[in-house]
């Protein structure tokens, strides 16, 4: 028998779809988002986030690093471990670049974020952390 009013067996309430629609779009969005959301307390990089086709070219790269010698420098003094190169970040535009900040750990990467606030390279850089 059932309540007055109440759904019956195989009904749902009408909040069924939106709630089951929010959660699909969540699943989405965590997985879309998830990555660049967990770079940064997990793994303490940065990348540029320049999509590959927009890269400046190795040349205008390194160009930029040769200009740019003595905020080179001052990056690499950050630490023995730190080095700064001209990267090739994708396979699928081998002619296209950024600046490479390697580095060992987080107080480094404040260090060098500071440097770099200071001194545009002009060119997209990416830190990460090894």
């Amino acid at each position: 028998m059932e309540a007055a009013g109440g759904p019956t067996r195989g009904e749902f309430g009408p909040w069924v779809l939106p709630a089951v629609t929010g959660l699909c779009a969540l699943v989405l969005l965590a997985a879309l988002l998830g990555p660049a959301l967990l770079q940064e307390p997990l793994y303490d990089s940065r990348p540029s986030g320049v999509p590959c086709g927009e890269l400046p070219t190795r040349q205008q790269v390194q160009a930029a690093l040769d200009v740019h010698a003595d905020v080179v420098r001052r990056i690499e003094a950050v630490g023995a471990q730190v080095s700064v190169t001209a990267s090739q970040p994708c396979s699928s535009h081998p002619d296209r670049a950024e600046v490479l900040v390697v580095y060992p750990g987080g107080d480094d990467r404040e260090h060098i974020e500071a440097i770099l606030d200071d001194h545009d390279l002009g060119v997209p850089v990416s830190l990460r952390n090894t």
